[in-house]
């Protein structure tokens, strides 16, 4: 392949370099421009795997010398030998690992050697390619390195050295079926060696009635990870007024991934789960089965979608109106499992489009509860441990065992067992999804030995029942209905009924049935109404706890506004009613317009009123604020009036809080600040307060930063940052943002990503080249112009930057004083040398710098304790 430029005016190959001057930009764009050029023609030989030939007239300022392009002909050039590099498989970033590149010719770029296994390990389906190109098949078997693209129809390998990232892009069709959102453990990160403290600090000043008090906590969660291993600890720290401090040991526990079994192992202080019986804290041991470890299309429960397509058919599933999932299909049965799950479910419309435009539509019925699972999916739970509940003088010790297992599309089985001294209970249970809705029954038989008292056995009936209704968008949910016999104690009920048998204390509630019922509709474009009633009654007490509640909510031209009615009755027949109407109001456009709210309620024999105005404010909203007043009034006592202020202030290493209110007889201020302090292996760094699983991001010299996802996050004056927040076993993207760095930083990388486990502390590692820029006209010593296009490189050899007309370099990674050599032949007089000082840095960012200065034929003769800049100096290049 052959580019000309033969047919363009000469004036430039013709004009004297002295005869005109550019400002900066335009240099720096037409370096660019130049760059740009030659790349894309290289781009277009390496399609044809031809070099490609310049006519260097178009860059020649001098008819005597030439610039020696010839290191364009192959583009970027990449070495043979091993690389680590990141793989991206159709937009997916699915592994990191040594890959060896191979050349088919000596002096040709080096390509990917991707083999068999490795191509299969990603996802290939060699079956899939021998359908289609039966041809080759025996010839893919034997090849080491697999030409992707000769073998698979339309797929695409592309190397970004600079990047060390593999990209390939293989049609769908070729791919065994996945999950959507499926990450290999293989890319399961267990994080760094670290520790982090998180604090949350307040004090309270308060002075009502004459009386004065303070109190004052300080929250703690510490965590040490050590190789799979996490450490935590939670406990908190309280002092008030006239009462003794007092520590509390909330948690600690040490925690390890098992990932074949998809599980946590946990040992220490933590709580049972709640599907099968009720959740209880305990201090022991614990193996339990960890759904984040599911792609995220395979976690709660979806139906599986089946039907026939009789061509290459298109299929698209629609849940209330809307596009939820879309593929094409092969000609035969096809099965889709992987939809996300949506809440309590609605039918899935299911239309299948044949390559002719006929269409066929058929409905999937679609309803969960909280015990539905996928078919073929299984969720289990061990424990062995000590009832954690501080009202007890004895605290039992215990084994628990859970087990789910989804079978088909309409129906999962469940169950489990308890076990401690002088208890035991066994459940059984399934969950069906019908066409009327989703349905789950359980049975709990129990038996309770009582010190010095009778065995009590009995059972307990627990009905679950959910259902949308598509015709009217109707979600109905039956909580949660529990009938439990005159014997049946549950095993927190039953300790404490042991213990006060044996210890005395209170007396406990014996709970005989429980309902809990939940209806929310939306009304279309007139907003939407809910209900909800929670019904309890209790075999050792008359009556029963009954709780209504039923709400309108809507919005209008200039806001939002709800209405909300409740009523409860104790089981002694204590009523109490409460009214409350709310109002939402922007109080203008932009994007920091306050918000006004306006609430008044009304319930037992008080009345209330209160407005607010609160907003936010900053670059990136990292202050926030509310003022308030209010106003009540109660049937015995007049009307009291109070307002406040409060304000927080969310820097990049802490959040800070303050508040003030007062009254007629009272006020009030507290102050509090949090955050957290990790330690990894590059030091100490500060942050807001960070989840379970977070990440460290590395960008040395990028003080300002900041993290794209992570708004409040910069990077600090030694180069680190922390993302207080990872979802695990998920790939996250983290993005940086150079705004607000120096302008002598450049950015190999603003991307990275990780998919860290749970509990774990990732490292993010983004690549900088740290040093000046400066914008340098250096023309030789004669006055002639330096050739258009040369190399400029430094003393280390490292490219920093091209010649541009008027013999003018914009470079990058510059020291404060040093060398460069200009490069455009292999001759002699085909190279020179710059001597360069750059002006003193008097702020924190200054741009880049200006010089000039004249390029000096060869190395210039130094004596001891001279520089080459020193010597250039001496030649006449000035400064």
């Amino acid at each position: 392949m052959k580019s000309s430029c033969k047919g363009q005016s000469n004036t430039l190959r013709n004009a004297k370099a002295d005869s005109f001057v550019l400002n900066p930009l335009v240099a720096v764009a037409l370096s660019l421009f130049a760059i740009t050029a030659s790349t894309a023609s290289v781009a277009a030989a390496n399609e044809a795997n031809q070099a490609v030939e310049f006519d260097t007239t178009f860059l020649q300022l001098d008819s005597k010398e030439r610039v020696d392009i010839a290191r364009f002909a192959h583009g970027n050039v990449v070495s043979p030998g091993v690389y680590a590099v990141d793989i991206w498989l159709n937009d997916i970033r699915i592994a990191r690992q040594e890959v060896r590149f191979a050349a088919a010719n000596a002096g040709e770029s080096a390509r990917a050697c991707l083999t068999r296994p490795m191509l299969e390990r990603f996802g290939l389906d060699f079956a899939k390619i021998a359908a289609d190109r039966p041809q080759d098949a025996s010839a893919l078997a034997g090849v080491e390195c697999i030409d992707l693209p000769a073998a698979v129809p339309d797929a695409t390998v592309d190397f970004d050295f600079s990047e060390q990232k593999l990209v390939l892009s293989v049609p769908q069709k070729y791919m065994r079926n996945t999950a959507r959102g499926y990450v290999s453990p293989e890319l399961w990160d267990k994080g760094v060696n670290a520790a982090f403290l998180s604090y949350n600090a307040n004090a309270y000043d308060s002075h009502s009635g004459g009386a004065h008090s303070t109190q004052s906590y300080l929250g703690l969660n510490a965590g040490v990870n050590i190789g799979g291993w996490h450490f935590r600890h939670q406990s908190s720290l309280t002092a008030a007024t006239g009462q003794a401090t007092q520590f509390d040991n909330i948690a600690t526990y040490v925690q390890h991934d098992v990932p074949k079994l998809k599980a946590q192992a946990t040992l220490g202080d933590a709580q049972t789960p709640g599907d099968v019986f009720d959740s209880v804290a305990f201090r022991g041991a614990q193996l339990s089965t960890d759904d984040r470890m599911l792609p995220e299309s395979l976690r709660g429960y979806a139906p599986v979608v089946r039907g026939t397509a009789a061509s290459n058919a298109r299929v698209t599933v629609r849940q209330g109106g809307q596009v939820i999932y879309e593929t094409s299909v092969s000609p035969g049965p096809f099965e889709i499992r992987d939809l996300y799950a949506t809440g309590y479910g609605g039918d899935l419309d299911v239309t299948v489009t044949e390559a002719d435009g006929h269409a066929k539509s058929f409905t999937v019925p679609y309803a969960s509860v909280a015990q539905s699972l996928r078919p073929g999916t299984t969720r289990f739970a061990f424990t062995a441990g000590q009832l954690r509940d501080d009202s007890l003088q004895m605290k039992p010790g215990f084994t628990q065992f859970t087990v789910q297992r989804g079978l088909t599309d309409l129906i999962t089985v469940y169950g489990g067992g308890i076990a401690s001294n002088g208890y035991a209970a066994a459940n059984v249970g399934a969950a069906l999804n019908t066409k009327y809705g989703a349905f789950a029954v359980d049975i709990t038989g129990a038996r309770t030995e009582i010190p010095g008292y009778q065995t009590m056995q009995g059972k307990s009936l627990h009905l679950g029942y959910s259902k949308f209704f598509d015709a009217t968008d109707t979600n109905f949910t039956l909580g949660a209905y529990r009938y439990s016999d005159t014997g049946y104690l549950g095993f927190a009920d039953a300790a404490r009924v042991r213990d006060y048998a044996e210890n005395g204390g209170n007396v406990m509630d014996r709970q005989r049935g429980r309902m809990q019922l939940t209806v929310n509709q939306p009304l279309k474009d007139h907003g939407s109404v809910f209900a909800t009633a929670s019904s309890q009654r209790y075999w050792n007490r008359p009556g029963r706890d009954v709780f209504f509640q039923a709400g309108y909510s809507n919005s209008f031209k200039y806001g939002t506004y709800s209405v909300t009615a409740g009523r409860s009755v104790n089981a002694d027949g204590t009523l109490s009613n409460e009214i409350m109407v709310s109002t939402s109001i922007p109080l203008g456009h932009s994007q920091h317009a306050p918000q006004l709210s306006l609430n008044a309620s009304t319930g037992q024999g008080a009345s209330g009123m209160q407005a607010s105005v609160s907003g936010a404010a900053g670059e990136r909203d990292q202050y926030s604020y509310n003022v308030y007043g209010s106003a009540t009034s109660g049937s015995n006592a007049g009307v009291n009036a109070n307002a406040g202020a409060s304000g927080v202030y969310r820097a990049p290493y802490a959040t800070v809080t303050a508040s003030a209110s007062g009254g007629a007889n009272s006020s009030q201020m507290s102050a509090g600040v949090s955050g957290s302090i990790v330690a990894h292996p590059g030091g100490v760094t500060l942050s807001q307060t960070v989840g379970d699983t977070f990440a460290i991001v590395e960008a040395k010299g990028a003080q300002g930063a900041t993290i794209s996802s992570s708004k409040d996050v910069k990077v600090d004056s030694r180069g680190y940052a922390v993302v207080p927040y990872m979802t695990p076993y998920g790939m996250n993207m983290v993005d940086i943002d150079p705004k607000g760095s120096s302008t002598d930083v450049e950015f190999q990388s603003t991307s990275e990503s990780a998919a860290p486990r749970l509990g774990s502390i990732v490292m993010l590692k983004y690549k900088t080249v740290t040093g000046r820029a400066a914008l340098i006209r250096a023309p030789r010593l004669d006055g002639e112009p330096l050739p258009f296009g040369a190399d400029v490189t430094d003393g280390e050899g490292h490219v920093v930057g091209v010649v541009a007309q008027d013999s003018r370099i914009f470079a990058r990674g510059l020291a404060d004083k040093g060398a460069l050599r200009v490069k455009w032949g292999d001759g002699a007089g085909e190279q020179c040398n710059i001597g360069y000082t750059l002006s003193a840095k008097t702020g924190p960012d200054m741009g880049y710098a200006t010089v000039q200065s004249k390029c000096i034929d060869g190395w210039p003769t130094t004596t001891a304790g001279d520089s080459v800049h020193e010597a250039g100096q001496r030649a006449g290049a000035g400064v």
